[in-house]
């Protein structure tokens, strides 16, 4: 992907602030004017935005700037059809690597009320966005690192759709005992009634 270390750092911030609605979807960015606020030449710049665009955050419009991408309805579903899948591995991982500890520490990501700012696990999702932090730890636990990227990659987009997240944590403790029991089944069909349909 980007071998030099500040398109990886400008990508990582542009990214937590698309992710996080910092930006305004109507605004177009500019690779002079981001070269400037972080002090690099527009090379490092251009391979981040570059990326960004290949990774779906961003749409380029040439001669004009790149501006974030708007997800309708059915690509929204889309995303989610491939995190049913995803997140079904996820919990296998887990259930075959994960100590009960582990599978423990997403107990305070299962209560929507639990606040701890900029989290250990899921730094680039919104403040109190729960749900996808539960979910993004879910795939860490498991312990494949590219099976975390893709998760973190597809629950960021998911939280830059502006998509209405409050869902029934009463499902994420149920994935904690199904997880804890070891039953691989019961995990995935509360995963998936978690995941739901828009």
């Amino acid at each position: 992907m980007m071998t030099e270390k500040k398109s990886t750092k400008i990508y990582e911030a542009i990214r937590a602030d698309i992710v996080n609605g910092r930006i305004d979807t109507r605004t177009f960015l500019n690779a002079g004017e981001i070269a400037e606020k972080y002090q690099v030449s527009k090379a490092p710049v251009r391979d981040a935005l570059q990326v960004l665009c290949d990774q779906g955050y961003l749409v380029s419009y040439p001669r004009k700037g790149y501006m974030i991408n708007i997800f309708s309805k059915e690509e929204v579903n889309k995303i989610q059809n491939v995190r049913r899948r995803v997140e079904a591995y996820s919990v296998e991982l887990a259930i075959a690597h994960a100590s009960d500890d582990a599978i423990l520490s997403l107990k305070p990501y299962a209560d929507r009320n639990f606040q701890m700012g900029e989290s250990l696990y899921v730094d680039s999702l919104r403040e109190g966005s729960n749900n996808l932090r539960f979910h993004v730890r879910l795939a860490e636990i498991g312990g494949n690192e590219y099976l975390l990227d893709i998760v973190k990659n597809l629950a960021g987009k998911i939280t830059m759709a502006n998509i209405d997240t409050s869902a029934d944590f009463s499902y994420h403790e149920k994935i904690i005992e199904a997880l804890l029991e070891r039953d691989v089944k019961a995990a995935v069909k509360y995963l998936e009634a978690d995941l739901g349909t828009l």
